[in-house]
């Protein structure tokens, strides 16, 4: 990145999302970055782990190496060196395989792979993709074996298979899609027959090898990682297979990758929840009724990705719309993708008769059961269009969900209560936060403030700002320490907008206001209860309260 010294600090363009003027501060003081745009923030294994969508230890590796500084090793056994270098000579065979694969598209053997590549339009994207051919039953194996590879090599690497004495390309005579991992190393191949044939497969994928697990892999990944790089990803579309995605990226739709089949896994969804938090699936228009796939879109949830699904009819894919509507078209459809909630109930609507007094009782039973984990607002929602199609009421319909109070009602009992006149102690309680997790010269730990804080963030950050207090760590140290749920709140705090009149009036002025506010609240509570129970013991606390209310006020405290 670029950055320019402004202060104390520097500044540049943030590389999570566009902007044109800097908003981007890194603190030569605590060595955290925060972006003012954003709100993104972190230390340097943070800001690689986003930015290369790797997990902490292989970015604590990346900061070792770039230092010159040795990370502990661990003595391994024999058996998983072993492992290590065949990984490593695998990879290396895979490479070689997937050039040659390459070069050997524009031979004149390779002219069904050039028509096919015509007929798709995707003649620009062979190099792109590395696309290539496979010359017949036995040239790849004779290319490999001259280059030193052994034919048990091949075959863990899930490119040779061994008939009678012999061994034989798996892939002979298909067009070959490489499958690339997210650090630009070939682990597998698609490929796609070229004849018609009925007794083979149209697609063959590798086996499952060490480097492969189709589970654990999504197609075109590698450059997804690069778009997100350079431009910023904010959304992963996911279709079914390779060509779909070839054609998307074409039409200038980057951010594309393939499940290769309908069947989605927690692993996959962990990978794109990596580099984003919003995906749209993308399927043929016949994928509805799959039930793998709404499992799979289930798991998408599960790890907090928000899912839509992109509206395809009939037997369109997004090739198909590609080539009849152009980008605009398709992305037309993005804009009108539905939640996954919606989807699921339409599938369910094309599963029963809804002339059919049987199927729409039936539908309804079911369509409540997809909605009963969702909120209450969403939960209502929904409710509003299942009795919109089946001319239910909404009160047997919430009977039915078991909701027969109030939706909103759910809601009202938070465990703590927020004070009145929010705004004023909301304010008063950040700057008291930030003073003390910043340690501003008039900052006074001898408040114990923690039973008059309103929210459970407020408490963990006065802890933490205690703990670092007592025991002297730094704010970088104590980044470490936060809580992934609890961090943009706290990075907020330690990036506090402090005024040039802050000083220990203000402060102390501020704890007086957050315990007021904390004893009136407690007050209004008992008064209401002593109205309807007439407990006299209760007088006894409000009398407390009240010589303390007193006593406040005179201290001052806005």
């Amino acid at each position: 990145m670029s950055l320019t010294k402004k202060g104390s600090n520097y500044w540049g363009c943030c590389p999570f999302h566009h902007e044109k003027t800097p908003s981007f501060k890194v603190s030569a003081d605590n060595q955290l970055y925060y972006c003012f745009g954003c709100k993104e923030s972190g230390n340097a294994i943070t800001f690689l782990k986003k930015m290369e969508s790797i997990d902490s230890y292989e970015a604590v590796k990346i900061l070792a190496d770039a230092a010159g500084m040795q990370m502990t090793t661990y003595k391994f056994d024999k058996k998983t060196e072993d492992i290590k270098k065949k990984k490593e000579r695998l990879l290396a065979l895979m490479k070689d395989a997937a050039l040659h694969y390459h070069e050997n598209i524009y031979k004149p053997e390779a002219k069904p792979a050039l028509d096919y590549a015509e007929g798709r339009q995707i003649t620009s994207m062979i190099k792109k993709f590395g696309l290539g051919y496979s010359l017949g039953r036995f040239e790849m194996i004779d290319y490999l074996k001259s280059k030193g590879y052994s034919y048990a090599e091949m075959k863990d690497a899930g490119i040779a298979e061994q008939r009678a004495d012999t061994y034989c390309d798996v892939f002979m005579n298909r067009l070959m899609i490489p499958i690339i991992n997210p650090y630009g190393s070939v682990i597998a191949f698609g490929g796609r027959i070229l004849e018609k044939n009925s007794e083979l497969a149209k697609y063959r994928n590798s086996k499952q090898t060490i480097l492969f697990d189709k589970s654990k892999v999504l197609f075109n990944l590698n450059l997804v990682k690069k778009l997100k790089q350079q431009k910023g990803l904010s959304s992963i579309i996911i279709t079914e297979g390779y060509m779909d995605t070839i054609s998307l990226y074409k039409a200038g739709i980057e951010n594309v990758v393939a499940s290769m089949g309908t069947s989605l896994t927690i692993e996959q969804a962990k990978l794109i929840k990596n580099y984003c938090d919003k995906v749209y699936i993308s399927y043929d228009g016949d994928f509805a009724g799959q039930k793998a796939t709404l499992r799979g879109l289930d798991i998408l949830e599960s790890v907090g990705l928000t899912v839509k699904v992109v509206p395809l009819s009939g037997e369109m894919d997004p090739d198909d719309i590609i080539k009849t509507s152009g980008a605009q078209g398709y992305r037309e459809l993005l804009g009108n993708a539905i939640s996954l909630t919606a989807f699921k109930l339409n599938s369910l609507a094309r599963s029963y008769d809804l002339s059919d007094p049987d199927g729409k009782s039936k539908y309804a039973v079911e369509a409540i059961k997809t909605i009963k984990k969702l909120s209450p607002v969403e939960q209502e929602e929904y409710l509003g269009q299942i009795h919109k199609l089946t001319g239910y009421s909404m009160t047997v319909l919430m009977k039915q969900a078991e909701l027969e109070e109030p939706l909103e009602k759910s809601e009202a009992s938070a465990p703590r209560e927020e004070i009145k006149n929010g705004d004023v102690a909301l304010s008063a309680q950040e700057f008291v936060l930030a003073s003390l997790i910043n340690e501003m010269p008039y900052a006074d730990f001898s408040h114990d403030i923690l039973p008059y804080l309103t929210n459970d963030k407020a408490i963990d950050a006065y802890k933490l700002a205690l703990e670092k207090y007592k025991e002297r760590y730094t704010l970088q140290s104590l980044y470490n320490r936060i809580d992934e749920e609890d961090r943009d709140y706290i990075v907020n705090l330690i990036n506090y907008n402090f005024m040039s009149g802050d000083d220990k009036k203000k402060f102390d002025e501020c704890v007086i206001l957050l315990k007021r506010r904390c004893f009136e609240a407690e007050k209004t509570k008992l008064i209401e209860k002593y109205n309807s129970t007439k407990d006299g013991e209760l007088l006894s606390r409000l009398n407390e309260i009240e010589i303390q209310l007193k006593q406040m006020k005179k201290s001052g405290g806005f």
